[in-house]
C-alpha cells in the first residue's frame, strides 16, 4: 500500500476544489485534488460566474482568461427576455441580468459577471492549475475513509483496485451534494431534500440565434400551459439548453416527450437535436456543521440551494477563497486555530441567508407565471400579456439585480473581526451601499489613474491609509506583523480623496480575501492585541475579561 504526504487534500475537483487548489497554491502551501469521476463538459450546471466571483478570479490574474473562455462574446446582450414561447409574445425583459454588461463601469465591483458554463469555469481553472508544483490533480481516485489525529489526517484512497493512503494535515470537502467527506465526519444536511424536480436538455439548434424575433439575450423564459420552461445559448456550435420543472408525479420526460416539449418552448418548426438529458432535483439544505478538527466541507458538500439567482458555485467559490488563506496562515505559521473556527462562523449564517433568497426565487418560475388568455390576440391578450409582464418585472428583480446579495453578506461578529462599535447595518438583498464597517467586504473604486482599487491590495493583509496622520499611525502594526511574519502590506491612498470618505477613517485592514478585518483613525487596541485576533491566535483581552 502507497503513502503520499501533502499539506492539503482536496476532495472533489469542481470548481470549488479548482478554487480552493489555486488560493492555496497562489499561497506556497500543497495540495493533491482527488475525483473519482473523468469531469468533462455536457451539462453546463452554473452558467453565470457573478461580479464577486469574477473579482476572486481578477485577484487570481484570471478574469481575462474567464473573458476569452466564454463561449459569449463582449457584445452580445446580458438580458433576459420573457415571452409566451421563443417565437411568441414578448412579456418582460431584464437588461445588464446580474450585472453582466461587458462595457458598463461600475464604481462598486471591478469585473462584470460572466455567462459561461461551469464545465468552461472548470477548465480555466484546471489550465491555470497545470504545472504548478503546488498542486496536484489525481482522477479516478475514490476516497474510502478517513482517520484523523492531533497532527494530520489519513485519507485511505482506491485507484484501479489499489488501496493508497495520503497524509495531509488539512482535507477538506468539496465533493458535492453526496459528499463522503460530510459522511466521513458524521455531519447532516438539515432543510428540504428534493421538494422540486427538473428536467434539464441540452440541444443543438443550428442558426437559431440568428432567428429568435424577440432579439438576442442570455437566457428566454418561456410562459405557456404546454411547455412554460427556461431556454438559450450555452456554448459554441448552436448548443442551447431547455429547462424546466416537473410538477407533482410528472414523469421524466423520454427522448421524444423531451423533443415535444423543446418544440413547443419554441413555438415554431425548426431544426434541432437533443445531446444530452438529465433530471436532477433542487434542495434547500445546510450542513448542521462545516468542521470535524482538521477535516472541513465546502461548496455544495454544505449547503444547497434551488438554481435561481446562481448562487450554487458563487457561493462554494467564496468558501474556497474565506477558507483557503486562513488554511495557509495556519500551515505557514503565522494564523491561530481559531482563525480556522472562523470559517464556519463566517460562511454558515450567508449561506442560510443565501438559501433563503434562492427558494424565495425559486417560488415564482415560469409555470407559476402562467395565466389565461396570454397567447390569445386583440385587446384581451394584450391585456393579459401585460398585467403579466408587470407582474414579472416587480416579482423578477430581486432575482436578476440582487446586488445585497453578492456584494452585501456581512461577517461582522467574527471572532477573526474587530467591532469599531457601529451597529451593525441591515442586510438588504436589493441593494448595496458600499461600507467599510468590519466585516463587510472592502468598499471598491476606480483610483485616479484607472486601477481598480483592489489591485493594490497584497496578497496577504494590506493596510489602507487614507489620510496622512494614517500613514503615520501605522508604522507599529507594520513593524509588529513583519516581526511575526504575517504578510502585510501599507496602501498610502493619500492621493485618493474618495477613499477617505468611503471608508470612514484613516485607516483599514483588508483581510486577503477582501473583507475589512478593522478600521480606525488610530492603532486601537494594541498592535500585538489587534494582531493576535485577526491571525486567529486569541480574543481581545477585554473580551476574555468580559467572557
Amino acid at each position: 500500500m502507497s503513502e503520499i504526504s501533502t499539506q492539503v487534500l482536496i476532495v472533489g475537483a469542481g470548481p470549488v476544489g479548482l478554487a480552493l487548489a489555486f488560493e492555496l497554491s497562489s499561497r506556497g502551501v500543497h495540495s493533491i485534488i482527488i475525483e473519482q469521476k473523468i469531469r468533462a463538459g455536457a451539462q453546463p450546471r452554473a452558467k453565470t460566474t457573478n461580479v464577486r466571483t469574477m473579482a476572486h478570479f481578477r485577484r487570481w490574474g484570471l478574469a481575462d482568461a474567464v473573458r476569452a473562455a466564454s463561449p459569449i462574446d463582449a457584445d452580445f446582450p446580458r438580458r433576459i427576455i420573457f415571452a409566451t414561447r421563443l417565437f411568441g409574445h414578448k412579456l418582460a425583459c431584464f437588461p445588464d441580468a446580474f450585472f453582466g454588461d461587458q462595457h458598463a463601469h461600475d464604481d462598486r465591483f471591478p469585473e462584470p459577471a460572466q455567462w459561461i458554463p461551469q464545465y468552461t469555469i472548470e477548465a480555466v481553472l484546471r489550465k491555470a492549475l497545470e504545472g504548478r508544483a503546488e498542486s496536484t490533480t489525481r482522477f479516478g481516485h475514490t476516497l474510502v475513509g478517513l482517520r484523523q489525529n492531533a497532527d494530520g489526517v489519513d485519507a485511505d484512497v482506491l485507484h484501479n483496485g489499489e488501496r493508497q493512503v495520503i497524509r495531509a494535515r488539512y482535507v477538506v470537502g468539496a465533493d458535492g451534494g453526496r459528499s463522503s467527506v460530510r459522511k466521513a465526519i458524521g455531519a447532516t444536511m438539515e432543510g428540504d431534500y428534493a421538494y422540486m424536480r427538473n428536467f434539464l436538455a441540452v440541444y443543438r439548434a443550428p442558426g437559431l440565434g440568428d432567428r429568435v424575433p424577440l432579439g438576442q439575450a442570455i437566457s428566454y423564459w418561456l410562459v405557456n400551459p404546454e411547455s412554460p420552461a427556461v431556454t438559450g445559448p450555452m456554448d459554441k456550435g448552436d448548443i442551447w439548453f431547455f429547462s424546466t420543472q416537473l410538477k407533482n408525479d410528472e414523469p421524466v420526460y423520454d427522448l421524444p416527450e423531451a423533443r415535444r416539449r423543446i418544440k413547443l418552448a419554441i413555438g415554431e418548426d425548426v431544426p434541432f437535436d437533443i445531446l444530452e438529458t438529465d433530471t436532477w432535483s433542487a434542495h434547500r439544505l445546510l450542513a448542521d456543521r462545516y468542521r470535524d478538527g482538521r477535516i472541513f466541507l465546502a461548496g455544495d458538500a454544505c449547503h444547497l440551494h434551488p438554481p435561481m439567482g446562481g448562487y450554487g458555485m458563487n457561493m462554494g467559490v467564496g468558501d474556497a477563497a474565506d477558507l483557503g488563506w486562513k488554511l495557509a496562515a495556519v500551515v505557514q505559521g503565522w494564523g491561530g486555530d481559531r482563525l480556522l473556527d472562523s470559517y464556519e462562523a463566517e460562511r454558515r449564517p450567508v449561506a442560510r441567508l443565501v438559501i433563503d433568497e434562492a427558494a424565495k426565487n425559486y417560488g415564482f418560475v415560469t409555470h407559476h407565471m402562467v395565466r389565461d388568455q396570454i397567447e390569445a390576440g386583440g385587446v384581451a391578450g394584450q391585456s393579459a400579456r401585460e398585467t403579466l409582464g408587470d407582474a414579472i418585472l416587480a416579482g423578477k428583480q430581486r432575482e436578476f439585480r440582487a446586488i445585497g446579495v453578492v456584494l452585501g453578506l456581512s461577517y461582522a461578529g467574527s471572532p477573526v473581526v474587530i467591532s469599531d462599535g457601529t451597529e451593525i447595518l441591515p442586510w438588504e438583498p436589493m441593494n448595496f451601499k458600499p461600507d467599510a464597517q468590519p466585516g463587510r467586504l472592502a468598499p471598491h473604486c476606480w483610483l485616479a489613474d484607472g486601477r481598480s482599487l483592489y489591485d493594490v491590495f497584497g496578497q496577504g493583509f494590506t493596510l489602507i491609509a487614507t489620510t496622512t496622520q494614517g500613514v503615520t499611525s501605522a508604522a507599529p502594526l507594520l513593524a509588529e506583523a513583519k516581526r511575526r511574519g504575517i504578510p502585510m502590506l501599507l496602501a498610502d491612498l493619500t492621493g485618493e480623496p474618495g477613499v477617505n470618505s468611503l471608508y470612514g477613517a484613516n485607516l483599514a485592514l483588508i483581510r486577503p480575501d477582501q473583507h475589512v478585518a478593522w478600521r480606525g483613525n488610530i492603532i486601537d487596541p494594541s498592535p500585538q492585541e489587534l494582531l493576535d485576533r485577526v491571525s486567529g491566535l486569541r480574543t481581545l483581552a477585554s473580551q476574555e475579561a468580559a467572557g
